[in-house]
């Protein structure tokens, strides 16, 4: 996976630490970042706070990172480079279509759990759906993830379907994330039922690409 302060996470930063000093710097006021945006949301959050709660002057923050955007560009791609590892370790395992459809459900809940552990998260996708540039990096991301499924299962799918199979995957991953989104915005007992509702559709979908006919039980 890239490198959380000099791979992805470069295109934000303002310049990249050499040292291990600047990059624990940088750690640093990530980490406080995301504590206040689960605290306060993103909107409260001022880049002095920032700087004071992490230790350093306002200077040392400008240093690395020219704005809050940037901060929650260089958030954005930590947590991508995360979704990433735990997409790359859930698919390893699949060695046949049966796996590859159990897969589809599985890595939705990984993903639900983890939005659940960490509800500042939800704040931090909230914002970058509202900016235009960090909202187009995250479509890519979403491309990134759903090819990562898709070459890891085409194999089981007949080969006139596979490109039907490659769009619909793409389509289910957005999906997965709008719907986990919504679900943590609803009471519980409403989540809970637009998870579920969600994979069933998931399943189904997959079980007709991947074994050639729609379940008869979801």
């Amino acid at each position: 996976m890239p490198d959380s302060t000099g791979g992805q996470g470069s295109n934000s930063l303002r310049r990249v630490p050499k040292q291990e000093r600047s990059r624990d710097r940088i750690d640093e006021i990530l980490k406080v970042s995301m504590e206040l945006i689960g605290r306060k949301g993103i909107d409260a959050v001022t880049m002095k706070e920032i700087a004071a709660l992490s230790g350093g002057p306002i200077a040392s923050v400008y240093q690395y990172f020219p704005n809050k955007s940037a901060i929650i560009g260089t958030l954005y791609e930590r947590y991508a480079d995360e979704v990433r590892s735990f997409v790359f370790d859930h698919i390893k395992g699949i060695e046949n279509a049966s796996d590859a459809v159990d897969a589809t459900t599985g890595l939705f809940d990984l993903y639900y759990n983890q939005m659940r552990e960490r509800p500042s998260t939800q704040d931090l996708l909230n914002a970058i759906q509202a900016d235009k540039r960090l909202s187009d990096r995250d479509i890519n991301e979403t491309r990134v993830q759903a090819e990562m499924f898709y070459d890891a299962t085409f194999q089981f799918v007949d080969e006139a379907r596979r490109q039907d199979y490659r769009e619909t995957l793409l389509v289910m991953f957005h999906m997965a994330g709008s719907t986990l989104r919504l679900a943590l915005m609803v009471p519980q007992a409403e989540a809970e039922q637009l998870v579920k509702q969600f994979k069933s559709i998931t399943r189904a979908q997959a079980t007709y690409y991947l074994k050639g006919s729609f379940p008869t039980e979801l």
